[in-house]
C-alpha cells in the first residue's frame, strides 16, 4: 500500500505511471499552478490576450523578442514553433 504525503492512498497503477501524490492531491496542485498570458494584435487597433502555461509562454517570448528595437517583420532567423499553434 503507497501512502501520498496527506495519508491517502496512492493508486498502484497512478503510483506506476510515475505519480507520487494521489488524486486529490493532485487535482489541489493543478489548481494552483499559474496562468501566463501574452498580448496578440491581430490587427493594429486592438489586441487581445492569449491564455497559455508556462512552456508555451517562454517559447512565445523567445520567437517574439525583439532587440534593440527593431521589427521582427522580415527577420529570416526567427523560426517559429508549431509548439505555439497547438
Amino acid at each position: 500500500m503507497i501512502k501520498c504525503g496527506c495519508g491517502n492512498e496512492i493508486h498502484p497503477e497512478r503510483y506506476e505511471l510515475g505519480y507520487k501524490i494521489c488524486l486529490s492531491c493532485g487535482d489541489q496542485s493543478a489548481a494552483r499552478q499559474k496562468p501566463y498570458g501574452t498580448m496578440i494584435y491581430t490587427h493594429k487597433t486592438g489586441g487581445s490576450i492569449q491564455i497559455t502555461n508556462k512552456t508555451l509562454y517562454n517559447v512565445y517570448k523567445k520567437v517574439t523578442h525583439r532587440s534593440g528595437k527593431k521589427s521582427n517583420v522580415g527577420n529570416k532567423n526567427l523560426k517559429y514553433s508549431t509548439i505555439l499553434f497547438t
